[in-house]
């Protein structure tokens, strides 16, 4: 009983969180007393009163980017994820501006390693549900299809897509070749100044260390950019597999999905990904703890 009340406790956290003055929340019936009912009545009926025909909606944040984003919020406590997309999705659909408008606000908020609420499993569920639906014409399914195909690659449990790199003295290996407890891949650029801090973050790590002194954990770094000037100046630690993508195929074939430098992705003994896309700070939590 007090795990439940704690829970609910949480959800009215998380609704209360939502009363932005601008943001037209629907009234929850006091009928509904379970965490289930009512954060799938919430999800549900989240975009009831937003007319998406207004033309100011757009540029309207606090319905759009801020909407969006305590909307997903929501998530963790619904049973019911399907339909709620099904229903925004209709809701969206009703003008193609408007849909591209909130199918780019979904990628920045669900697709980006970056973004407080990532999680690229919502965000291709959103995508299956927009391509469920009657209301896309041909070029946007073109579109949409090609998106999720990209974001269907590695998922979570998935043995990751094997590739060549090439080492600095010209020998060739391939990523299946790598046999470790964990095997993070590092994808970056020597131009990049992200890539560059996070490299700085992730050599001064000293769960890194110790987990690459013992064995437990293979770091390959690959600059995906290919055989650069600018790869071949840079120093990396010696305990790193220093590479780089030489025929740029991981981008060219969109082997993996990597919206912005740089990406990471874990992954156990046999291959299978354990964290897709994400920021050095979660890879390092897991670490820590596994």
């Amino acid at each position: 009983m007090r795990v439940i009340l704690l829970v609910v406790f949480a959800l009215s956290a998380v609704v209360n969180s939502l009363g932005l003055e601008a943001f037209p929340l629907p009234s929850v019936p006091d009928s509904l007393v379970t965490t289930e009912s009512r954060a799938n009545y919430l999800a549900l009926h989240y975009w009831d009163n937003v007319d998406f025909c207004d033309p100011t909606i757009i540029g309207n944040e606090d319905i759009s980017e801020q909407g969006f984003s305590n909307f997903i919020s929501i998530m963790p406590y619904v049973t019911q994820k399907e339909v709620a997309f099904a229903e925004f999705i209709s809701k969206i659909s009703l003008k193609p501006d408007v849909q591209d408008y909130f199918m780019a606000v979904a990628k920045k908020y669900l697709a980006e390693s970056q973004s407080p609420v990532f999680n690229d499993e919502l965000y291709i569920m959103m995508l299956q549900s927009l391509l469920s639906s009657d209301m896309l014409d041909s070029a946007r399914r073109d579109k949409y299809s090609a998106i999720l195909e990209t974001e269907m690659r590695n998922r979570v449990g998935e043995v990751a897509t094997d590739f060549e790199f090439m080492l600095r003295d010209g020998e060739r290996g391939r990523l299946s070749e790598i046999n470790a407890k964990y095997i993070l891949v590092f994808f970056s650029d020597p131009d990049c100044d992200r890539c560059n801090l996070v490299k700085a973050q992730i050599d001064a790590s000293a769960v890194v260390r110790i987990k690459l002194l013992l064995g437990d954990l293979a770091l390959l770094s690959v600059c995906v950019e290919g055989d650069t000037d600018a790869w071949k100046r840079i120093k990396t630690p010696d305990e790193w597999i220093d590479a780089c993508d030489e025929k740029c195929v991981i981008y060219d074939q969109e082997l993996y999905d990597i919206p912005g430098l740089p990406s990471f992705y874990l992954l156990d003994s046999s291959h299978r990904v354990i964290l897709r896309d994400v920021h050095f700070q979660l890879v390092e939590n897991f670490l820590d703890n596994n």
